[in-house]
C-alpha cells in the first residue's frame, strides 16, 4: 500500500517534479502526501551567540513552513491530503530516514541533483544517501530529457 508518501523538498525544480510526480501516486491511492524540509546544516550560524542562531534557526523554519504552505495551498486535490512539516537536523539523508521511519511512510519521493547542485553519475548526494539508508522504497523523479 502507498498511503503515506514523503516528499523531501528542497525548494528547487526538481522539489517541484517530486511533487507532481507524488501527486498522480497519491490521487491513485487517496494517499497521505508529506512535504519536509530539513533545516540544519544550511543555516550558517558560526560565530554568533546562542540567541542569535536560534533566532536564525527560527526564520529559517518560519520561511520553509510559509513556502511549503503555499505549496499545499496551491495544491488542493479531493483525495490527497497533504501536510507540511519541518525537521532540524545537521544531516538532511538522516533527519529524511528519521522523519521516514517514525512516520511510517511507505514510499519517499524525491528530486535528483536537487540540493547538492553537484552533478554526480547517477544520482544527487542526497538522493543516493536516500536510497541507501531508507527503510521504504524510494522513487527519484528526474525532469524529463529534452529532445533536441
Amino acid at each position: 500500500m502507498t498511503k503515506n508518501i514523503l516528499v523531501p523538498y528542497d525548494f528547487t525544480n526538481f522539489g517541484d517534479i517530486a511533487f507532481k510526480k507524488a501527486m498522480e501516486i497519491g490521487e491513485k491511492f487517496d494517499s497521505q502526501i508529506t512535504l519536509l524540509t530539513v533545516i540544519g546544516s544550511d543555516v550558517d550560524t558560526s560565530g554568533m551567540n546562542y540567541s542569535s542562531a536560534q533566532e536564525a534557526q527560527d526564520e529559517a523554519e518560519n520561511k520553509a513552513k510559509n513556502e511549503l504552505t503555499q505549496i499545499k495551498d496551491s495544491n488542493q486535490y479531493d483525495n490527497v491530503d497533504i501536510s507540511v512539516k519541518i525537521v532540524h537536523n545537521s544531516s538532511v539523508i538522516d533527519g529524511i530516514c528519521a522523519f521516514a521511519e517514525s512516520n511510517n511512510i511507505d514510499l519517499i519521493v524525491m528530486g535528483s541533483h536537487g540540493r547538492s547542485g553537484f552533478k554526480k553519475v547517477v544520482l544527487g548526494s542526497v538522493a543516493s544517501g536516500i536510497a541507501a539508508k531508507a527503510n521504504c522504497p524510494v522513487l527519484i523523479a528526474k525532469p524529463p530529457k529534452l529532445k533536441i
